[in-house]
């Protein structure tokens, strides 16, 4: 029978939080990825500028949701 491990508030709202910011991370990057081709949108400029800034904001959440290593 598996161990069921119990998550504080603080870790599911993190996890949460990974969740929606890798989703908009990957919509961005399909608008950048689209408006290279199209000139429907934003500019390619724009959702590059969105894209980059996503994933750093990403890349901090996964290192916050980490345990601190002592």
């Amino acid at each position: 029978m598996p161990v069921s491990r119990e998550e504080s508030k603080r870790d599911i709202n993190l996890g949460r939080i990974r969740l929606v910011l890798t989703v908009l991370f990957f919509v961005c990057l399909g608008l950048t990825i689209a408006s290279i081709f199209t000139d429907v949108g934003p500019s390619f400029w724009k959702c590059a500028a969105a894209t980059v800034i996503l994933h750093f904001v990403k890349e901090s959440a996964v290192q916050m949701s980490e345990p601190k290593k002592s």
